[in-house]
């Protein structure tokens, strides 16, 4: 880590691209309008008030707190039949049955209070499926999926299903050159 200058350590600085160049925004004296400046690499390097928005070593650390994992998800039920189609090529956008066992941790994250000495770690999660017929769990964010509440429900998700989600018509959106 100290090999990347103070400036894109600190967590008072703030990347702002403008021009196709970069410049810093210090908000070291508060987030208001007037308070936000403009701050150059030497400045930066000098300053006194400098925190790494990082956890740099060495630390001292007093209490390890882990943190719970919370598997139940944003209102679907654990063993919920699902259709889930991954979004990897090798599936050839084929559509399979599924059921959704949970939110499980995808990845481990670390934060250090240094006011206290606590490192303290959360997971992150995500839907969690298996796929029977592949012998595999598929999650949320490398698949697209619904849940399964009656035999009609189960059709293929298809390109348009994927297409009319509020997100990627957002993304759309955005590729599209301003009229004048």
């Amino acid at each position: 880590m100290e090999d990347k200058a103070k400036i894109e350590r600190c967590k008072y600085s703030h990347p702002h691209f403008k021009n196709n160049s970069i410049e810093y925004h210090c908000v070291v004296d508060g987030w208001e309008d007037d308070k936000v400046r403009i701050c150059k690499k030497g400045e930066c390097e000098s300053c006194q008030k400098f925190k790494s928005k990082y956890i740099e070593y060495p630390i001292t650390v007093h209490e390890i707190v882990n943190k719970p994992i919370d598997t139940s998800g944003l209102g679907h039920e654990e063993g919920s039949l699902v259709a889930i189609r991954p979004c990897a090529k090798e599936y050839n956008e084929k559509t399979y049955i599924g059921i959704y066992i949970g939110d499980l941790p995808i990845q481990i994250l670390t934060s250090y209070k240094e006011s206290t000495g606590q490192l303290i770690n959360s997971t992150m999660n995500n839907p969690a499926i298996f796929v029977p017929e592949l012998k595999k769990i598929i999650y949320g964010c490398e698949s697209w999926w619904k849940t399964i509440r009656s035999v009609d429900e189960f059709s293929k998700i298809s390109n348009e299903d994927i297409n009319n989600t509020w997100y990627v018509k957002l993304l759309q959106s955005m590729d599209q050159p301003e009229e004048e």
